[in-house]
Formats: structure tokens, C-alpha cells, sequence
């Protein structure tokens, strides 16, 4: 019984070590974004702060400056992170980390929300979406295509979750994918996204 108990006292005190490590890690990704915006005032900085609308459709006709970009975390699970790829009509890659400073400021503030937003910086559409607060890990969004025709960029991505019978880790996720677009100049088009649960 008492090797019971001092078993389990070891590993409480394991996860607490743990979860406290893993909160000055958060803390100190927090404090270089905070550091960075600070390097980026007066450097033409702005909000981004055009909403979707209820169909799922972005307009986008607002460019913005391109600032230092500074890691954020992992992204998603996908065989083509990072790579360019072309896909019908346009070439993106999925970024999992060296976010713009407005990606990185969305995705702090909207973690724990499910939403789509796209960005216009330095003529380059970044599409960047979330999946909220997830209980678990597991949960990843997954992009399935990207196509860019007559003046529509539609993005179909899969929300994905693990399984009934899958072992994963009892930890609090924030699933997001964000998206950089290639060849797609600033004008007036329209984004949609095409969302399978």
C-alpha cells in the first residue's frame, strides 16, 4: 500500500514539473512576440481585423507590410509542410512556424475559438485557421486542396480527431493551420472554405 502511494506521489509530482515547464515555455513565446511587436512601432503595423462572414468567405482587397517573423509552435500534420506545391491555379505551403507578426497575434488571440481569417501582407494571402480548445491530442486540421478561379480562392481542409480507440495524451491542444499562398497579387477576390468535419 505505501509503495502504492509513493508511487503516485512520484508521479504527480512528475506532471506538475511537467505542466510548469510547459508554462514558462508559453510565457517566454508570449514575451518575444510582445518584444517584437515592440520593434515593429511606427513600422506601418496594422490590425487585422476583417471578419469572415457566415458563408465562410473572406473578401480581400487590403495589402499591409510583411514584418520580422518570430517561431510560434507547430501547426497541423501534413507530408507537405513547408514544401511549395502547386495546386490548381495557385502555389501555397503550409508554415509551421516564422508566422508574420499579425498571424502570430490572430493566432494568440483566437486559439481557443474555431475560425478562418485571411491576410494580405506583402502581397502574399495567408489563410490561417483554428479549431478551437481541444481536450486532447490528436486533433489536427489537414488541408485537402487549393484552387484559385475566376477571381475565387477556395480552400477545402478536414477537421481531423482521433479516434475511439486511439491512445492519446490528456492535454490541452489548439489545432491551427495556417497557409501561405504563392503568385496570388493584392486585388478583390473572394475566399471560401470548404470545412469537413
Amino acid at each position: 500500500m505505501k509503495k502504492s502511494l509513493k508511487a503516485i506521489g512520484i508521479a504527480l509530482l512528475c506532471l506538475i514539473v511537467v505542466f510548469s515547464l510547459a508554462g514558462c515555455t508559453a510565457v517566454q513565446n508570449e514575451a518575444d512576440a510582445d518584444i517584437e511587436a515592440e520593434n515593429n512601432v511606427g513600422a506601418g503595423y496594422s490590425n487585422p481585423s476583417q471578419p469572415v462572414s457566415n458563408n465562410g468567405s473572406t473578401p480581400v482587397d487590403q495589402g499591409r507590410d510583411e514584418h520580422s517573423s518570430v517561431s510560434f509552435g507547430q501547426v497541423g500534420e501534413d507530408a507537405n509542410q513547408g514544401n511549395l506545391k502547386q495546386w490548381d491555379g495557385v502555389k501555397g505551403k503550409i508554415l509551421t512556424d516564422n508566422y508574420p507578426l499579425e498571424i502570430i497575434k490572430y493566432l494568440e488571440t483566437n486559439k481557443k475559438k474555431e475560425t478562418q481569417q485571411a491576410f494580405n501582407i506583402n502581397n502574399r494571402t495567408y489563410l490561417v485557421m483554428t479549431m478551437g480548445q481541444q481536450g486532447s491530442a490528436g486533433y489536427f486540421i489537414e488541408l485537402k486542396e487549393l484552387v484559385f478561379k475566376e477571381g475565387v480562392l477556395k480552400a477545402s481542409i478536414k477537421y481531423n480527431r482521433p479516434g475511439k480507440n486511439d491512445m492519446v495524451a490528456t492535454v490541452i491542444t489548439y489545432p491551427s493551420l495556417v497557409i501561405e499562398t504563392d503568385g496570388i497579387y493584392e486585388g478583390h477576390y473572394l475566399i471560401e472554405y470548404d470545412i469537413e468535419h
